[in-house]
């Protein structure tokens, strides 16, 4: 075979298996295209059906809370597949994102300056489901304050530190309640008042027939010594519109006292709580209430909030034990934000 032909032949040899080669690559091009198809039509069910959206979140919009504030709610509900007691969401914006809930349920608001919120009876569903919830205007309280035991300008000093001193411990917890009428009178010129310069509980009756009370308000009498300190004060109840003071109490006294008459007890003997707690029964250093001992305030029916001021007509009352946790009464221990050296739980 001469060259030329030989040259000839190999061109059409070659091009020839390009051809195969190429005629393959396209028939497997093929296949593959026919075969994702076919997978996609699988995936998607044959595509007649739109894949379903993943759950939406649900919200709560608070109504009436100041702008900017930090708001905290405890809600109850369903979260997955378990129930939740409780479970605790902040936010600075009114419109507050939640999570999927379902079930039955129901949340608690708090912010500062108002009283906490509830909002009962709640059935979220596996919608997107939005509540408003309003919160009240702050809870205004009278008292009226008796100088017993003089001198009483020097006395009367004390009472407006103490007062202060409640004040702001209220609105850093989130109390929603403040002073309205701080009156203080003299009763150091009262010939019935020596009697009762060392208070005891027993006392509490006469006490208040001979000095005078007013109706309506927190009448706290100052004397001398109670229970024979100079620095202690008594309630002699929970839940009570009477508060008794020794002249030399500490300024955070009056707060703690008036816990008891907002329906609260010691916290002495509870492992989650110190000295810093507010109702703890010897401290100096009282600062906190949790956020169960603010929903006591509000809720009990002997609160003086409910039973003196009639400060919440209409609203639940809900009579929970002091160490009670359920669906009706979050834990005495339940803090939405910190307390200290105990943090959020």
């Amino acid at each position: 075979m001469s060259y030329y032909l030989m040259k000839k032949y190999a061109y059409f040899s070659s091009t020839k298996l390009i051809q195969t080669i190429n005629k393959n690559i396209m028939k497997y091009l093929y296949i593959l295209a026919i075969l994702a198809t076919l997978a996609l039509f699988h995936a998607c069910d044959g595509c007649g059906n739109t894949p379903p959206l993943p759950p939406q979140k649900d919200k709560i919009s608070i109504q009436n809370n100041r702008s900017g504030e930090e708001i905290g709610l405890l809600i109850d509900g369903t979260f997955d597949t378990r129930f939740v007691n409780d479970s605790s969401f902040v936010s600075t914006s009114p419109d507050i994102d939640l999570e999927t809930i379902s079930g039955t349920g129901e949340v608690i608001a708090f912010s500062n300056f108002r009283p906490p919120a509830l909002l009962e009876n709640i059935n979220w569903t596996t919608n997107r489901d939005s509540f408003a919830l309003n919160l009240q205007n702050e809870i205004l309280i009278p008292v009226t304050v008796w100088v017993l035991r003089g001198p009483f300008s020097t006395t009367r000093t004390s009472a407006i530190n103490w007062s202060l001193t409640t004040s702001s411990i209220w609105e850093s917890e989130r109390m929603g309640v403040a002073f309205d009428d701080f009156e203080i009178i003299d009763a150091t010129g009262d010939p019935d008042a020596p009697n009762y310069f060392d208070f005891r509980c027993n006392m509490r009756t006469n006490m208040i027939n001979d000095i005078g009370s007013k109706p309506g308000r927190i009448n706290i009498y100052i004397v001398e010594t109670v229970d024979g300190g100079s620095a202690r004060g008594q309630a002699c109840s929970i839940g009570s519109d009477f508060v008794a003071m020794a002249a030399g109490a500490g300024s955070e006294l009056l707060a703690h006292e008036i816990g008891h008459n907002f329906g609260l007890f010691h916290t002495d003997n509870l492992p989650t709580f110190n000295r810093t707690n507010v109702m703890h029964s010897a401290s100096n250093s009282r600062r906190y209430f949790t956020e169960g001992q603010v929903f006591r305030s509000h809720l009990l029916g002997n609160s003086a909030l409910n039973d003196t001021y009639n400060a919440r007509l209409g609203q639940a009352i809900r009579n929970c034990g002091h160490t009670q946790n359920d669906n009706q009464c979050p834990a005495i221990d339940k803090r939405i934000w910190e307390d200290g050296t105990f943090g959020p739980n």
